[in-house]
C-alpha cells in the first residue's frame, strides 16, 4: 500500500513537467486554476501515475479531484 508522502511526492514530481511556468505545486493547488491543465494533460497526467505506481486508476473518481490534495487521497485509496 503507497502511504499519502509517497504518492504525494511522485504527484508533485510528476505535475512539475506537466506545468510549463513552474507553478508552485501545493496540496491546495487547484489542477486546472492554479496549475493550468487542461482535460487532455490531465488524462496525460493520470496514466504516467498509474505507470509510476503500477497501478490502474478507475476514471469514476476524477470527476471528484480538483486539488492536487483530492487527487493524492484518491490515488492513496485506489491503491489501498
Amino acid at each position: 500500500m503507497a502511504s499519502y508522502e509517497t504518492v504525494y511526492r511522485e504527484l508533485h514530481a510528476l505535475l512539475q513537467s506537466y506545468t510549463a511556468d513552474r507553478h508552485e505545486i501545493s496540496p491546495s493547488s487547484l489542477l486546472v486554476d492554479d496549475l493550468g491543465l487542461d482535460s487532455m494533460q490531465t488524462m496525460e497526467m493520470v496514466m504516467d501515475m498509474e505507470d509510476r505506481l503500477d497501478m490502474a486508476i478507475p476514471l469514476n473518481v476524477l470527476p471528484e479531484v480538483q486539488t492536487v490534495d483530492d487527487l493524492t487521497r484518491a490515488l492513496v485509496q485506489v491503491a489501498a
